[in-house]
Formats: C-alpha cells, structure tokens, sequence
C-alpha cells in the first residue's frame, strides 16, 4: 500500500509538471509574433501553442455546436467550422469561441458569422478533446458531444488538417473566447499529490504503532 500511494503520488506530480512545461511553451509562444501556417500536413504537436494569423472564409455550412461547454457555471456550446485559408491554402478547423445554450435547449442559438473574406488571430491546439463524448453516436444534427476529428473529417467534401485554431481575435460576432489555461488544473494534481504521499505516511506510522504494540505484548 505504501509503494502504491508513493507511485500515485508521483503520478499526479508528473501530471502538474506537464501542466506547468504546457503554460511555459504557452507564455513563449505568445510572445512571438503571429505567423502564417505552413504549407503540406501539419502535426498538431509540432505547432501546439503557436500563435497564427489566417485570412479566408468560413465554411460555414459546416458549422458545428460542441455541446455542454461551461463558461461561468452556465451552459453552453463551442462553435466550430472549417475555414479556408488563403495565404497557406489549407483547411483547418477553427473554434470560434463560447455561447450560451439559453433557457430552451430544443432551439440552438444563432451564431452571429462574418461574411467575405476574415482576418483571424489564434492559437493552435489539438482537436482531440474526448472528455464528455457520452457515445460514438453522440451526434444530433449540428451538435456534438464532444468533437472527434476523424469522425468529423470524414463528413467533409475536402481534407482537412488535423489541428484545431482557437481564435483570439474579436470579429464582431458576440462570442467569448476566455480559453483555459494550459496549466489549468495543476494546483489540483499537486493537491492530490500531497494526499497521496499523506496516506503513504499515514500506513507507514500505523505499521510502526501496530508492530510496537505487537513485540511489547510479546
């Protein structure tokens, strides 16, 4: 038991450590100028936290609503779309921010688009986010569960790259982009971590106490 709270210990610090080397990578990147995205197949983790800028359009025919997305205790969804980007040519998806579900979750809210060419300003992130996916079929129209990027790719006319842009930039449309810190939930694995390495301590005193009582009994 004692090797097991140690190991569990250890994990939920590696776990905040990734966290914390995830906000230094985003800290610096941010610092940096936006850049154009580069030309052929991009890798998610090769560009992760880069800061870029897009000009294109939107597809937004293609628009989709990623469903129980919490922005200050309410309900609500992520909009996300494919959009075309002229100064790369390629096709990435683009998470256009946060917006409320409202009190009637049978009617989706209409979502505010830019038509014409667009200048974004984002960041890059994986698109793959599983985390309330409640099943494969989680799919009603154009909300999602949650969004599953092969799934998602496959119901397009055109490839797309496997990265996802959180936009920074305001395009007038009333959405919130308050993205999550890369490090959010750091101080918790911590918290976990000294709970853990607390009950190690906990099994090792009550070993010692029942084994002294044991031999003075002998």
């Amino acid at each position: 038991m004692i090797l097991l709270t140690c190991y569990l210990g250890n994990w939920q610090l590696k776990r905040a450590d990734t966290k914390t080397q995830l906000q230094a990578r985003y800290d610096s990147m941010q610092r940096d100028p936006a850049t154009i995205l580069p030309g052929g197949r991009m890798v998610a983790n090769a560009l992760l936290y880069r800061k870029v800028e897009l000009r294109g359009q939107f597809d937004l025919a293609r628009q989709i609503y990623i469903d129980n997305r919490i922005h200050n205790n309410v309900a609500g969804y992520y909009i996300v779309v494919p959009f075309h980007d002229r100064l790369s040519g390629a096709n990435i998806l683009v998470n256009r921010g946060w917006l409320s579900a409202g009190s009637d979750r049978s009617y989706l809210p209409p979502v505010s688009s830019p038509q014409g060419e667009v200048h974004l300003e984002g960041i890059i992130v994986n698109p793959v986010s599983r985390y309330l996916e409640l099943s494969k079929q989680a799919v009603q129209g154009r909300v999602w569960e949650n969004l599953d990027y092969t799934r998602y790719a496959a119901t397009l006319p055109y490839v797309i790259q496997p990265i996802m842009v959180m936009q920074l930039n305001d395009t007038r449309d009333n959405l919130i982009r308050e993205w999550d810190r890369p490090d959010a939930g750091a101080a918790m694995h911590l918290g976990y971590a000294v709970q853990w390495f607390g009950l190690a301590a906990a099994i090792l005193i009550i070993y010692v106490v029942l084994n002294v009582k044991r031999r003075s009994a002998e």
